[in-house]
């Protein structure tokens, strides 16, 4: 523990060496206390100080007091504010306010400190450091004290009215006389053992009369981009004539401009890095104090002034086609030239034949587009488009200094829509019909056939016939055909193994086969009379073998009784092409034309779902299915032998 006394009968001051803090001790009629923040002295209870109070007295027990410090340090967390102020620089500045918008600033400059060796209250030794408090002399923290002399406060973000930017400057917003403090900057304490270094900036604030000036130089100046000018002092011209012939110091942004000298600053070209924050300072002398006095002016970069009235983009059309019931936004985009001292205007009106009012916007945007352009657009909103709405016009104003420009906007009403309306259900109509049609003409008989199963309709009843349907075909093959009845693909394969398979086995019709289900012995001729006359239907599979042999008969014989009998119908299948021959009776040459026709296809045909099969059901009387199904059960067939045929 060791102990400072200051010259000039300065207060006493102790020391504990490897507390975080200095602890002050000061002395005043005779009594002593410690200085202590309102905030550190929370959760201390008031025994635990009258022991540090009693421990101060005894002059024998100075330890005792550091002891006792150190366990309210431990027991309270909190630390002490107060330091020596003696040994800071001082500096004492004037502001000189002509409006409440005007603004202050505060410079805390250690490291310009630590070459100039500014005072403390002891010259250091040749090896001791002027000021360790931190490796970076801008890590700055900074402190207030009223100008009644009371404890140091702590600045922080609770001051509405001051602000602190880039650490070592400080910025006062509002230019009020209570602002007039000592202003102490030191850099962070990081170790017990550090000696610090400070700067106290006494700031005494007082209102700059100026009844009498009328050219002063105002707080923002503008500077026109690509020209030349200068930048003024603020209000200097409202000083003494001394005051104005005083040698200036300048800064900007916070940088010492060391080769500014004048009172004010020559730009000789201007750009956009020439605008900032400019300080300006000049001593001020009177018999009992000396001051310097500081002003601050706010430089900014502008263009020239536009010299044309604003140009409205967007709309382009002077009718706008909408719909009745529907919501409407109405934009209006606008380019506005740069003016310093006016403010674009831009705004909507709604007239009818009587009355103009403004209609107020539910949407506005600004970009800006270059340093001499802006770009905004205004928005009007219709909840919903009424018949009122289209008697009215909309306008949408816009105007600077300059002039005005107007631009008038009709709602129409949109005819058109229900006449797309109309035309796209007719057009999907029409393509709904065709693609029906196209469907109905490729399975036209799957649908009949469905039709058929679901109405569950039966023909057959009470037609007194015992055979669904007789099958005719050439009962010899030709020899140029032993190849395709090897192959089991001829006119016998089909009728004697796959009609029987397909439409008696799977569909359940009742066919009726010469060789299989006619007794033999009887005339020919009687019997192929008498098996159509028992039959709904009479199958032909027609061949080159089957139009120039024999068996055409049985075909001209069913001809003939078709003519009579309306519920025999006769069916043509087309076993492979052949030419009708000369001698084919004249009456089966015109049925051939008329009867309807089933190709054979070869092997596509053979599978009981192919086409073939699905045109011979459609062709097939309509019977009941559980009726047929149950008669192909217990239906016996008997079996016969091949008639013998004559010459």
């Amino acid at each position: 523990m060791s102990l400072q006394n200051n010259r000039s009968n300065m207060m006493p001051t102790i020391i504990c060496e490897g507390t975080a803090e200095m602890v002050h001790m000061i002395a005043f009629t005779g009594k002593t206390y410690l200085k202590f923040r309102e905030s550190d002295l929370s959760g201390v209870t008031q025994n635990q100080v009258s022991e540090v109070k009693t421990a101060t007295r005894n002059k024998g027990e100075r330890t005792m007091l550091c002891w006792s410090w150190m366990f309210l340090w431990l027991a309270t967390g909190a630390s002490i504010t107060g330091f020596d102020l003696s040994g800071c620089s001082t500096q004492k500045l004037l502001w000189k306010y002509s409006s409440k918008s005007e603004e202050f600033v505060l410079f805390c400059d250690l490291t310009q400190l630590q070459k100039s060796h500014f005072s403390y209250r002891h010259q250091p030794g040749p090896d001791q450091l002027l000021c360790n408090g931190s490796s970076d002399l801008l890590d700055i923290q900074w402190y207030l004290q009223s100008q009644n002399g009371s404890m140091l406060e702590k600045i922080s973000n609770k001051y509405s009215d001051i602000a602190i930017q880039d650490r070592n400057m400080l910025r006062i917003l509002t230019p009020e006389i209570n602002n007039s403090a000592s202003y102490i900057c030191r850099p962070r304490m990081r170790r017990p053992q550090d000696v610090t270094c400070c700067v106290k900036i006494i700031v005494e604030v007082k209102p700059q009369i100026i009844t009498h000036c009328k050219d002063a130089v105002p707080q923002t100046q503008y500077l026109i981009l690509g020209t030349t000018d200068y930048i003024f002092c603020p209000s200097l011209n409202c000083q003494s004539q001394d005051a104005q012939t005083a040698e200036m110091t300048w800064y900007r942004n916070g940088i010492l401009l060391s080769e500014e000298k004048k009172n004010h600053i020559k730009v000789n070209e201007i750009f956009d890095h020439n605008q900032g924050m400019y300080v300006c300072d000049y001593t001020q002398s009177d018999n009992a104090s000396s001051w310097i006095v500081r002003a601050v002016v706010q430089v900014r970069t502008i263009v020239e002034d536009t010299k044309f009235k604003p140009d409205i983009v967007n709309p382009i059309e002077d009718r706008m086609e909408v719909e009745l019931g529907k919501p409407l936004t109405l934009p209006c985009k606008v380019r506005f030239g740069f003016q310093k001292d006016s403010r674009p205007v831009l705004r909507w009106y709604s007239q009818d034949s009587t009355q103009k009012w403004e209609v107020p916007l539910c949407e506005k945007n600004s970009v800006q587009l270059a340093p001499k352009e802006e770009e905004i657009e205004g928005v009007i909103c219709l909840k919903e488009v009424m018949k009122k709405h289209l008697s009215r016009k909309f306008v949408c104003f816009a105007q600077n200094s300059i002039g005005n420009v107007t631009k008038t906007i009709q709602l129409k009403e949109k005819k058109g829509a229900v006449f797309v309306y109309i035309l796209l259900v007719t057009i999907l109509t029409l393509v709904v019909l065709l693609v029906a049609s196209a469907l109905l003409y490729i399975y036209w008989i799957e649908i009949v056939l469905l039709c058929r199963t679901c109405h569950n309709k039966d023909e057959t009843l009470g037609d007194q016939k015992e055979f669904d349907a007789f099958v005719s075909y050439a009962k010899w093959s030709s020899l140029e055909n032993d190849d395709e009845a090897s192959s089991h693909l001829s006119e016998e394969h089909l009728a004697l193994n796959l009609f029987p398979e397909v439409l008696e086995n799977r569909y359940g019709y009742t066919l009726c086969l010469l060789e299989r289900d006619v007794v033999p012995g009887g005339v020919y001729a009687e019997d192929i009379v008498n098996i159509l006359k028992k039959s709904r239907r009479g199958i032909f599979i027609l061949s080159p073998n089957y139009v120039n042999g024999p068996t055409v008969f049985e075909l001209q014989a069913a001809v003939n009784l078709a003519l009579d009998d309306q519920t025999l119908k006769l069916i043509v299948i087309e076993f492979c092409s052949f030419q009708e021959p000369e001698s084919l009776p004249h009456l089966v040459k015109k049925a051939l034309r008329v009867l309807p026709t089933v190709t054979w296809r070869g092997f596509k045909s053979v599978r009981p779902n192919s086409r073939f099969w699905t045109q011979m059901r459609y062709h097939m009387p309509v019977k009941n299915s559980n009726k047929r199904f149950k008669e192909s059960q217990t239906r016996n067939i008997p079996r016969g032998f091949p008639l013998e045929r004559t010459g």
